[in-house]
């Protein structure tokens, strides 16, 4: 967790006043009962994508602004948004950016900041994200008569996707005219590509919802999308999986 001191950032207002305003939220990020104003700040110069992106929070009460810095390998973004929901559960709103950075994968890198009593902390960076495969541990594992199982030995689930709308594309290379596998074959689940709030229960914090590309025999032979529901614990200051809501999109 990244723990923000105001004395350390507040003063930079004045050197961010020329940036670009990128989006603008609305509510009480720091917890006085008084809404706050949330900017998204950023360079554009030349280029078609924002850089060196900030956040800058107008104390609803006093009107004194914070910055918040952004991780300097993760702070540029072709078309960034922000929108305030509160998945810590203390009835505050955090603050949850979203910086689609391009790409063939259509990467995008995220961040949770909670903002209570004015001290900023990331609850969730773009690094979290890499953890996420080791967390699940699918596999990706072709089977006969054009099945793939999509299976975690450490959650002790399964899906099993239908391929044989395929057939065409892997007779000959994965399969033979039998629908038997010509050699043993396994594909890969992707980093996230996308994640979202969403409110599973209107009385419960927010969850996070996390989308992963389900790939074959390479990135662009896409089977479907793993889905994973993830919840904020503030007890172990951890994300924690909601392992009976994991499901495969086709």
């Amino acid at each position: 967790m990244f723990n923000y001191n105001p004395n350390n950032f507040g003063s930079n207002y004045i050197d961010v006043r020329n940036n670009l305003i990128i989006d603008t939220q609305f509510g009480d990020v720091n917890g006085d009962k008084f809404p706050d104003i949330v900017y998204l700040i950023g360079n554009k110069n030349q280029n078609p994508f924002y850089e060196n992106i900030k956040i800058v929070i107008e104390d609803g009460r006093t009107k004194y602004p914070y910055v918040v810095p952004l991780l300097p390998d993760y702070d540029r973004a072709y078309d960034p948004w922000v929108i305030l929901t509160d998945f810590v559960g203390n009835r505050v709103e955090d603050i949850f950016i979203s910086l689609p950075t391009g790409g063939s994968g259509g990467l995008t890198e995220y961040y949770i900041v909670t903002f209570l009593n004015n001290r900023a902390a990331y609850i969730l960076t773009p690094n979290w994200y890499s953890t996420v495969n080791n967390t699940l541990g699918f596999e990706v594992i072709y089977k006969d008569y054009y099945k793939v199982e999509v299976v975690s030995k450490k959650l002790d689930k399964s899906f099993i996707i239908d391929v044989s709308s395929r057939k065409d594309f892997y007779e000959g290379t994965v399969y033979n005219k039998v629908h038997k596998l010509i050699k043993p074959l396994k594909g890969f689940i992707l980093d996230p590509t996308f994640s979202y709030p969403i409110k599973l229960n209107g009385n419960e914090p927010t969850t996070l919802m996390v989308l992963q590309d389900i790939a074959g025999t390479s990135h662009a032979d896409s089977l479907g999308t793993l889905v994973t529901y993830w919840s904020y614990s503030q007890i172990d200051l951890t994300w924690k999986l909601n392992a009976s809501l994991i499901g495969v999109q086709i």
